[in-house]
């Protein structure tokens, strides 16, 4: 963070995972475990206080939020194929590593 206050870069950086924790509690004790990157509790609350006194970064995580909503309506019962759901777990937990000397 480049100062006490998040800026509006700083939340809109941050939206996607400022929403997966309010839909998820496990993804926000994975982040505050240090097991996953992202802001940590103390900074999710103060972004989520700049987004409530901001317009911009209401409307874009207000934005967010409805298009997940809708999302989870139309597909919320569809489910991937179980091979099509295997090669994304195998690629999520697969570790690279490139040198370009």
């Amino acid at each position: 963070m480049s100062g006490p206050e998040p800026t509006c870069r700083e939340v809109l950086e941050q939206i996607y995972a400022l929403i997966d924790c309010e839909e998820c509690d496990r993804r926000g004790a994975l982040i505050d475990g240090g097991d996953v990157d992202g802001p940590d509790a103390r900074l999710r609350a103060l972004m989520l206080a700049h987004a409530a006194s901001c317009a911009h970064c209401s409307d874009a995580l207000e934005a967010e939020r409805h298009v997940r909503a809708l999302l989870r309506r139309c597909y919320g019962t569809a489910q991937a194929p179980a091979a099509l759901r295997a090669r994304v777990t195998a690629s999520i937990t697969r570790v690279s590593v490139v040198y370009n000397g």
